[in-house]
């Protein structure tokens, strides 16, 4: 027998056309606060939903105290713009050297961002449910074959706050957070935060871009990109305090 979900979704994949009088306007309202009841609250899940294929050895936690000023920026320049990332190295100050060394030894130039996962109800290919989607950007060294296994202690003084970046532990990754993540905190090492509209608006764009559903061996399914957006890095130190 199909399922309550199954004959809905397929109704709005049809454009919501039914015999019901209604129109397609109340099945679509009807699936819409059927999503909310059922699936839209639902939590994402432990790390592994999002991550599958990086390590998941336990880790030794390393907390350090909330940053307390501005910082250096990393800079990640695409054909969109600039993403700019102030780094927290009070911290983080494992994750932030680790990521400050890759740039200055040039060995991100020429990678991309390869994975987009929007935020909102998602629904994968070949099933009939909805889940959250994961909100995220990422990218790496993994981009141009050069990822790393680095097992640096997690640092956990700041949370995947939307806007932040983290470390994918274990691993040359790191991803933008485009919403709150509370269910990941104590997992990853974040190391900046973006901070300006214009970074945000470059976010947006390359999550909009077409993406292909890649099923990994555990069953989770990845939004990766059709054509990755390469990237460049540079550091930009502060604007000097006056006085100081």
């Amino acid at each position: 027998m199909e399922s309550r979900t199954g004959s809905w979704m397929k109704m709005m994949m049809a454009g919501g056309r039914t015999e019901d009088s209604g129109g397609w306007q109340r099945v679509f309202l009807l699936a819409v606060v059927f999503c909310t009841a059922r699936f839209c609250h639902a939590e994402i899940g432990s790390r592994e939903d999002a991550f599958v294929g990086y390590s998941e050895k336990s880790y030794k936690k390393t907390v350090f105290p909330a940053p307390r000023h501005g910082n250096e920026f990393l800079i990640f320049s695409t054909r969109f713009g600039d993403i700019r990332v102030e780094l927290l190295p009070e911290s983080s100050p494992n994750a932030v050297k680790y990521m400050k060394s890759l740039v200055t030894q040039r060995l991100m130039d020429g990678c991309s961002f390869y994975r987009a996962e929007p935020a909102g109800p998602t629904i994968d290919e070949g099933r009939d449910s909805i889940r959250p989607g994961y909100a995220l950007v990422q990218g790496g060294l993994y981009s141009c074959g050069r990822q790393e296994t680095k097992n640096l202690h997690v640092e956990t003084a700041v949370n995947n706050t939307k806007g932040a970046v983290s470390l994918i532990t274990g691993t040359s990754e790191f991803f933008f957070n485009l919403e709150a993540h509370p269910e990941w905190d104590g997992s990853f090492s974040v190391f900046g935060k973006v901070v300006d509209i214009d970074s945000w608006n470059v976010l947006r764009r390359i999550v909009a871009l077409p993406t292909r559903q890649e099923a990994h061996s555990s069953g989770t399914i990845l939004r990766m990109l059709q054509s990755p957006v390469p990237f460049k890095t540079r550091l930009e130190l502060p604007t000097p305090i006056q006085g100081s």
